[in-house]
């Protein structure tokens, strides 16, 4: 781990833990803020839908802009875009410019994290790189934890405005950290750049789409489902707030400690194998949702949850990164991140569907059958990708 960190500290894991320091906070920071200008709670909710809808709309575009301007490039423009949003939102409190805005943040974080992918597949061997990816899916936990927490803070005690100020500071040490430590490595020559590269990016990897993709599609469907389920079923059992909370945060604590672990176990294992047992867990623990009876036997299947889902972090990153041709990287790489981010989007859309049509217990049981089916299809079809054979 110390090799590790001494190596990839300073040009992933700082600009990572800010931006995910950042990201988090913003959850908590836009929806007030746009109730405190006088925005009505639907209008709070579409924020942060715009923020989603973002980062998926960025996943292509950025990907093409890997193979023009290469992955430190596309790093910088992202982090230079939410200094941008976060300053305009800070200075001009309108419905119109949050609304931009919050777009405009999704679109950088989006790019963010494409071009991130791309940096640590150039920079990391296949036999580090699931403890890489886990590092930087550390951050994001670490974001969960630090975020919320620094904008209530900061919203006390200075307001909106100043909040979203210090953020976009926070935002500038990224370009920083980028500047100083992310190194440059020149796009492949034979890369196209047009949108013909995404046309031959996803025929060349057809099957890798339809098998690993739709994989990765299914781990964070579940994944964003669970974040869902859990606080509706404890609203379901009739606990009050606090309750929820800790059941949440028991969860949260198992999923933490795990991220290092979960990649040195990729690191020696394999990736398939952390495919399959996340997904048991998740459908699992889902499945078993409809059973609680209060506080202690949520907090007992929350705690499965975070097994579950800190055993498998970073290795959707990790296996993208594996699977990336030498060919149209950028447009494989925005492919994949597209595919991750629809199962993200797709979980909660499945759930409230499913609860209007019949009740809560039959959308939560389906979504852990569907965590349940993932696992035998990446069992079935999805190959290995540690270890790639001998050109």
């Amino acid at each position: 781990m110390t090799r590790i960190l001494r190596k990839f500290f300073l040009p992933v894991v700082c600009p990572s833990a800010i931006v995910s320091i950042v990201q988090q906070a913003m959850l908590v920071v836009l929806p007030l803020y746009v109730l405190a200008i006088g925005g009505t709670l639907a209008q709070s909710a579409m924020i942060i839908g715009l923020k989603g809808i973002g980062m998926m709309l960025a996943d292509l575009p950025a990907g093409l802009l890997l193979a023009r301007f290469g992955d430190k490039r596309v790093m910088l423009g992202a982090a230079f875009a939410s200094v941008l949003a976060l300053l305009l939102m800070s200075q001009f409190p309108t419905m119109p410019v949050l609304i931009s805005t919050a777009l405009l943040l999704g679109l950088a974080h989006g790019s963010w994290l494409v071009g991130r992918i791309s940096f640590i597949t150039d920079a990391s061997s296949i036999e580090e790189r699931g403890r890489v990816m886990a590092l930087s899916a550390g951050t994001i936990r670490l974001g969960n934890v630090i975020g919320p927490l620094l904008a209530g803070m900061l919203i006390a005690a200075q307001g909106y405005q100043v909040t979203l100020a210090v953020f976009a500071i926070c935002s500038l040490l990224v370009v920083l950290c980028v500047v100083r430590w992310v190194s440059y490595t020149k796009p492949q020559g034979h890369d196209s750049h047009s949108v013909i590269a995404l046309r031959d990016a996803l025929i060349d990897n057809r099957k890798v789409f339809m098998t690993a993709g739709v994989a990765s599609f299914a781990l964070m469907l579940v994944r964003s489902s669970r974040a869902l389920l859990l606080p509706l079923t404890g609203a379901a059992l009739m606990l009050d707030e606090t309750s929820i909370g800790i059941a949440i945060s028991a969860g949260a604590i198992i999923d933490t400690l795990l991220f290092y672990p979960a990649g040195s176990l990729s690191d020696r294992i394999g990736r398939k194998p952390i495919f399959i047992t996340s997904l048991v867990l998740l459908g699992m623990s889902i499945s078993l949702l409809p059973l609680a009876e209060g506080l202690w036997s949520l907090i007992l299947i929350a705690s499965l949850m975070g097994l579950g889902n800190g055993v498998s972090a970073g290795v959707i990153m990790t296996m993208g990164s594996d699977l990336a041709p030498q060919k149209n990287r950028g447009g494989f790489i925005g492919i994949w991140r597209l595919f991750a981010d629809v199962g993200v989007t797709s979980g909660p859309l499945i759930i409230g569907f499913m609860v209007k049509l019949a009740g809560l217990a039959v959308a939560t049981c389906s979504i852990g059958f569907l965590g349940l089916l993932g696992s035998a299809f990446v069992v079935k079809a999805v190959a290995e990708t540690h270890r790639k054979p001998a050109e």
